[in-house]
């Protein structure tokens, strides 16, 4: 799941569900939002009737159907798609179509997530993709084929993608064309956002909260939001990933490095206090188990950990155990100024209890890549690496699980689509997650939800750093820019208008 990508997609793309601006889930191409109440899922949770709306037509002019439905699921999972994630899809048995606006899709098993979060991804264009050899180098990759409210206009590489009002959308939009602008680092956005040369930025930095607020005619909009800055610890040797990492296959040592992180200076310095310094993946979310507490910052305690696990300070300051120094690489994506300055801060912390952390940063089309461009998540070539993730859908049982599920471990030869890069597995997780994707009890399926958070804060393999704030900037001559925690800003493209 690509954050951008999917925020660009919403301008060309109409979604079956989508978000409305209080959150809630609401039909945008099919006439209802399938539930058991209304027929649309069936008692047993394994059957979903998706009934289309009449009227929707990609870009050049062919009616929607769900052919188009069926197609983008065995498109998702054919292996030659490569396809980043199949999660949701993979879960789908058989797509019937009944008629031009019908198709009865059919579950291995009851997928509770189903609807919320495989129904808000766009479907794809059967007649445009059918027999692409290569759709990641097709026409179609250059030049999507969309059935949204925006017509894709231009590309130009490392510098913009430009989108046109369609005339023929059920909504037309209120603006004729949007600019989505690639910047390559925040100062260079800030300063467009001082001379107006951008109008809407998203994805800003807590520090940029208080440079924002001092420019004329731009206003910052900051939400508490599910978005969490972590860090995972590769448990493979990204060398070998048949085998266990030479240095986090020992969960002390894990624990000791986590302790070793001071979090707190972080959110009261470098995030100048906004901020708070998580717990959990569903922090801030209804499901979050509060019984849990932030893994305390006590170096003490971590050398303890990394004396009794056989670690012993050599002569340059840094520990060593059966000739293997304690070293590692911690990477993110460069050109980030917060990441870059948590990264400094906790690379003293680690280095003041005899650990060596290398920074190895990368842009983020390297850093995100998938196994296709030998992308550094695609390939799990990392020690550490560090990101936000921000949830794709209401429900966010799917998206978690398949960072954690050892059906998920990454492997660009079996198993290209899987997001769990680190190779994490346990048991114990994978069946309280089956309760969380399967169980139809709402009440019993948030308990196993909970016991899954523990599960995960007890393995020491993934240090939440600190709960972001969504951040926005909007140029007063723009309106109907209306963010929300899980539609964001790209639910209300076809609104925004502007004001001269």
């Amino acid at each position: 799941y690509d954050a951008h990508a999917n925020d660009l997609g919403a301008s060309m793309y109409y979604t079956p569900v989508t978000t409305d601006e209080n959150d809630e889930l609401v039909a945008q191409m099919l006439e209802e939002v399938p539930t058991v109440d209304n027929g649309g899922v069936s008692e047993d949770g394994k059957t979903i009737t998706l009934k289309f709306k009449p009227g929707f037509a990609w870009h050049d002019g062919v009616p929607v159907t769900a052919e188009d439905y069926k197609f983008t699921w065995e498109f998702i999972m054919d292996p030659a798609t490569v396809s980043q994630t199949t999660a949701g899809w993979n879960m789908i048995e058989s797509v019937e179509v009944i008629d031009e606006l019908t198709a009865v899709v059919t579950l291995s098993e009851s997928y509770v997530p189903f609807v919320a979060s495989t129904l808000v991804f766009p479907i794809l264009p059967k007649h445009a993709l059918e027999g692409v050899a290569d759709p990641g180098n097709s026409e179609f990759a250059r030049a999507p084929l969309g059935n949204g409210p925006f017509v894709f206009q231009e590309w130009i590489p490392g510098d913009r993608i430009v989108v046109k009002a369609n005339p023929d959308a059920p909504i037309p939009p209120k603006v004729e064309e949007i600019i989505f602008k690639f910047v390559p680092d925040m100062n260079t956005l800030l300063a467009l956002l001082r001379t107006g040369d951008v109008d809407v930025a998203y994805d800003l930095r807590e520090t940029q909260i208080a440079d924002i607020v001092k420019m004329q005619n731009v206003e910052v909009i900051a939400l508490p939001g599910l978005s969490i800055e972590r860090y995972y610890f590769n448990l493979r040797d990204p060398q070998d990933l048949t085998q266990p990492h030479p240095i986090f296959n020992d969960i002390n040592v894990r624990k000791a490095l986590m302790m070793g992180m001071d979090r707190w200076s972080a959110v009261s310095g470098i995030l100048q206090g906004y901020g708070e310094v998580a717990i959990t993946e569903l922090d801030n979310h209804p499901w979050q188990n509060t019984d849990l507490e932030p893994v305390p910052y006590d170096p003490e305690a971590a050398a303890a950990l990394l004396d009794e696990a056989g670690w012993v300070m050599g002569e340059d300051g840094i520990r060593v155990k059966d000739g293997v120094r304690l070293s590692f690489r911690h990477s993110t994506t460069a050109g980030n100024q917060v990441r870059e300055n948590l990264q400094l801060l906790f690379q003293q912390n680690l280095k003041d209890i005899g650990v060596e952390m290398i920074i190895d940063n990368y842009q983020s089309a390297t850093f995100f890549g998938g196994c296709a461009t030998d992308g550094i998540f695609g390939t799990s070539n990392f020690d550490v690496m560090g990101f936000t993730n921000s949830p794709a859908s209401i429900d966010l049982a799917q998206e978690w699980s398949d960072f954690f599920l050892t059906s998920s471990i990454k492997d660009c030869e079996t198993n290209p689509a899987g997001s769990n890069a680190w190779g994490y597995s346990n048991p114990t997780l994978d069946e309280q997650m089956a309760c969380a994707l399967n169980e139809l009890d709402p009440e019993a399926r948030v308990e196993c939800i909970k016991a899954a958070q523990e599960t995960i804060y007890n393995d020491y393999f993934t240090l939440y750093v600190y709960d972001r704030l969504d951040v926005f900037a909007v140029s007063d001559r723009v309106t109907g820019v209306n963010p929300t925690v899980f539609g964001g800003h790209s639910y209300s493209y076809a609104e925004w208008q502007v004001v001269e």
